[in-house]
């Protein structure tokens, strides 16, 4: 009995000392969905390939906004490490920074045609929640139009 706890034992011990020595993912690692959209009270133009949001982005949205159509114009998928800066092309006049301000604070920094418009910042606690992290602007081509960038966790 004692030679088979031992044993026990010594696999035991292996194998946490593999599993130490074995590189994970780092908790501050952050899943994100960042989309660009369009809000507006016309309908979907016959020609366009843009898609209606998801039904609870748009509750979301709706709950402040005041448009009937959020349509996607863009959607990128990133993984946000602890030290890094993702820079995502959302359309030819529309980036984003996504960084980590902290472990507990994303920072987002917009880009209008190559210039710094703003920055927002968001907590992940939030985002894991899910709630949004929400930038918005005037639409300067369409009548009473608005465009949106929203960030949220990227749940599987």
């Amino acid at each position: 009995m004692n030679r088979i706890t031992l044993h026990a034992l010594l696999c035991v011990a292996a194998s946490l000392w593999f599993l130490a020595g074995t590189p994970a993912a780092s908790a501050a690692d952050l899943a994100l969905k960042s989309q660009l959209l369009w809000g507006t009270d016309q309908e979907k133009p016959r020609e366009s390939t843009y898609k209606e949001v998801d039904p609870k982005v748009k509750g979301k949205l709706s709950r402040i906004f005041k448009w009937k159509h959020y349509f996607e114009i863009n959607q990128q998928k990133v993984t946000l490490e602890a030290n890094a800066t993702k820079r995502l092309k959302l359309s030819a006049k529309c980036e984003i920074d996504v960084r980590f301000l902290d472990e507990h604070t994303l920072e987002i920094k917009l880009y209008g045609e190559g210039k710094w418009t703003k920055t927002i910042r968001q907590s992940v606690v939030a985002l894991n929640r899910g709630e949004l992290a929400v930038l918005a602007g005037d639409d300067k081509d369409k009548y009473g139009d608005a465009w949106f960038v929203v960030l949220s966790a990227d749940r599987p």
